[in-house]
Formats: structure tokens, sequence, C-alpha cells
């Protein structure tokens, strides 16, 4: 059997079309993957620098005294601290919890409220913020104000540490209910009698 020219000519052809289809195709992928490449953000390490590291173990110095002079009681020198903190890293919401503490040890109650609340506004789940603004408003004479902040308190609070706090959260809230709901009975009956 033998081949005719025409034959060999059509099959040069579909071969050449072939390996053409096939050469487009593999530079359309590494084109396509190249792109790909060049597009995606490249993570690049840098090392810290000395300063900012300097900066950071200061931080954390500082924080750790302010926290061992609450545990010892000594809330005028935490807030001193929690102060110099707030001025350079006033975006970490746990300070203005731990000032806004240290403040209502002091029975300085109207300025701690703020603090619990600005950290509350940076984070809203930061569950101990709820916790403080709850006590403190009961200080205020605040109770439903108290109560909605110890039951968010209740609801965020999830680690084991805080199981203790959530069953005084619990107590807390039940007593608040049954001091409003006394108060308004109370109201209610004098009203009723300026009524009659």
């Amino acid at each position: 059997m033998t081949v005719s020219n025409t034959q060999k000519r059509s099959f040069k052809n579909s071969l050449h079309l072939k390996v053409s289809l096939l050469l487009l195709i593999a530079i359309i992928s590494f084109g396509w993957i190249l792109n790909e490449w060049m597009t995606k953000p490249q993570a690049i390490t840098v090392p810290l620098n000395s300063i900012e590291s300097s900066k950071n173990n200061q931080l954390d110095r500082t924080f750790t005294t302010a926290v061992r002079h609450m545990q010892q009681g000594e809330y005028e020198q935490a807030v001193n601290l929690w102060h110099q903190i707030l001025l350079n890293n006033a975006a970490i919401p746990e300070v203005k919890v731990n000032m806004g503490f240290s403040l209502f040890e002091l029975g300085r109650y109207e300025t701690a409220r703020e603090f619990f609340i600005g950290a509350m506004q940076q984070n809203a789940f930061q569950a101990n913020a709820y916790y403080g603004l709850a006590i403190t408003s009961e200080k205020m004479g605040e109770l439903e104000e108290a109560m909605g902040a110890m039951k968010s308190y209740i609801h965020l609070a999830q680690n084991k540490e805080d199981q203790p706090f959530i069953r005084k959260a619990r107590s807390a809230v039940w007593e608040w209910e049954s001091q409003l709901q006394s108060k308004r009975s109370k109201e209610s009956s004098a009203v009723k009698e300026i009524v009659q």
C-alpha cells in the first residue's frame, strides 16, 4: 500500500496543526502561571527593628508592672502606669479595661465607666469591659445598665478561668432583678395611693 503525496501533506499539516495547538496551549498556560506568580503578593520577612523590639519589651514590662500594682492593691501606681501606656498605645482595649478596674477600686466610678465603654468601642467582644461596666453602673445606682452589661458579660465569657466570675455575674443579675422588681412594686403602690 502506497501513501500518496496528498495524504502525506494532509498528515504533515495535521501534525503541524497538533504541534502548533500544543505549543499555543503551553504558551498560554505558561503565561497564566507567570501572571499568577507575578501578581500574587509576596510575603517578605523583615527582621524586627531593634528600636521597635525595645519598645515592645518596654510595653510588656510596664504592663506587667501595672498588673502587679493592681494585684497588690496599689491602684494609684497602676493608674499612672496605665496612663503612661495609653499615651503611646491607645488602641489596646485591655489597657483601658485595666485602667477602668484600677479607677473603680479608687472609687472614681464615672471615669472608670468611660474607660470600660472605650474598651468596648474598640473591641465589642472584650468580656471584662462588660463586667467592669456592670459593677461600676451598680455603684452609680444604674441597675438597668448594670444588668444589661452583666448579661452581655455572661454571654461573652467562655473561658474556664471566667467560670467563678460567671457565677457571680448570674447572682448579681438575679439580685439586681429582685431590687428592680421591688422598686417597681413600691412605685406602683405609691402611684395607686396618689390616684385614690
